[in-house]
């Protein structure tokens, strides 16, 4: 049953602006990706968004110790956390529907904001939801069956529970309606943004670089290693172009996810996997890259190349799904499934030197429209309508 609207003075917390719960346990996954990075800048920017208004925002969170909940960059006075094991809690909601969210915290808010696949009942309160990518659907192969099912549980849940459906992306808007008929009206799209340190940490990165035996300038590769995000091929691409780029290394940062490892098969191959890298390391590894090398097959929005081009560093991406409407002008575009259109843009992201200029210049311009404070205030004026 879904809450019929009600007028400001008619919020259960009694206030003007709407007191949100905001699910953030993807916050304390082993692999939190580019959905707990989303998550993060809401903990750090709503806050301030509900404070002005007067509102309020309660993060949700299920059984984890006090100190790795701070850790995690929330707040420890406006985190609950809840009774239960977050891996049995967070599948259960999609596969049961069950638990519940306690009735006492569900009776202190006007609407829940779930922030992943992962989405609780809410005994009639707004359910506000986003939906970041339905890759599931276009590349399942890429995807572990009992994930897939997951997903698609998760996006009919959304589709048929939901008050309204965040996306970062027209992409995903459209997906959402080609796969689930979900009217356009429900749906706001919300980038998402970059913000880069105050301080990149060049000695972490030159430490990394010298422990994996980086002797000479090198292209990034940043993302969970996964099969989505076209590793093997770029590996394959670069593979090819090592002789004509015969002093560059290939980086590849991010935590490893699920798939087959990835084994250059080839002896001549600078390739370093990295794993994962702090904030202040990674975008320091930014700055100091030759260019990115991001030929994700599918992605909802696509973070790296957003940070790539906030530093002005070169990137080659992907001619589909949300990466041509993110990087605008600012990128340089080839086919994902085409290895040799991978390792012909590869070469001419390092040696085609107006190409390099002209995409120094357009990054950061491009990057600029993307803020998290505007992520989150444009969430916020969401929940407003949304509790009204």
């Amino acid at each position: 049953m879904t809450a019929g609207p009600r007028g400001r003075g008619e919020h259960p917390s009694g206030r003007g602006a709407p007191v949100v719960g905001v699910v953030a346990e993807q916050l304390l996954r082993p692999v939190p990706g580019g959905v707990g990075r989303y998550v993060r800048a809401l903990a750090e920017h709503l806050p301030a968004e509900a404070a002005v208004d007067g509102g309020a925002v309660t993060f949700v969170v299920c059984r984890h110790p006090a100190e790795r909940v701070a850790a995690a960059g929330l707040p420890p006075a406006a985190t609950r956390r809840l009774a239960w094991p977050g891996r049995l809690a967070t599948r259960t909601w999609v596969t049961l529907r069950r638990p519940r969210l306690p009735a006492g915290l569900l009776g202190a808010l006007d609407l829940v904001h779930a922030t992943s696949a992962a989405v609780p009942p809410v005994r009639g309160r707004p359910l506000v939801a986003t939906v970041h990518d339905l890759g599931f659907r276009h590349y399942p192969d890429a995807y572990p069956a009992a994930g897939r099912r997951y997903h698609h549980r998760s996006a009919r849940i959304v589709a048929g529970e939901a008050a309204r459906v965040l996306v970062p992306s027209e992409a995903t808007a459209r997906d959402l309606a080609e796969l689930y008929a979900v009217d356009r009206g429900r749906v706001t799209i919300i980038p998402l943004g970059v913000q880069p340190p105050a301080h990149p940490d060049h000695r972490a990165a030159a430490r990394l670089l010298h422990d994996l035996g980086v002797r000479g300038p090198f292209l990034l590769a940043v993302g969970t290693l996964e099969p989505r995000k076209n590793l093997p091929r770029l590996l394959a691409a670069f593979g090819e172009v090592t002789d004509e780029l015969p002093d560059h290394w290939l980086v590849v940062v991010g935590p490893v996810g699920w798939g087959p490892k990835l084994q250059p098969t080839w002896e001549s191959v600078r390739v370093k996997l990295a794993g994962p890298v702090g904030d202040a390391t990674l975008h320091a590894l930014y700055e100091q890259a030759d260019g990115l090398a991001y030929p994700s097959l599918y992605e909802g929005f696509g973070l790296p190349v957003l940070e790539a081009m906030a530093h002005g560093t070169p990137v080659l991406t992907s001619d589909r799904s949300s990466l041509p409407e993110v990087a605008g002008d600012a990128a340089l575009l080839v086919d994902p499934l085409d290895r040799g259109a991978i390792a012909k843009g590869l070469h001419r992201l390092v040696a085609d030197g107006a190409l390099r200029d002209r995409l120094a210049v357009a990054g950061p311009r491009r990057a600029a429209a993307f803020t998290w404070p505007a992520t989150a205030a444009a969430t916020w004026a969401t929940y407003r309508e949304v509790a009204r």
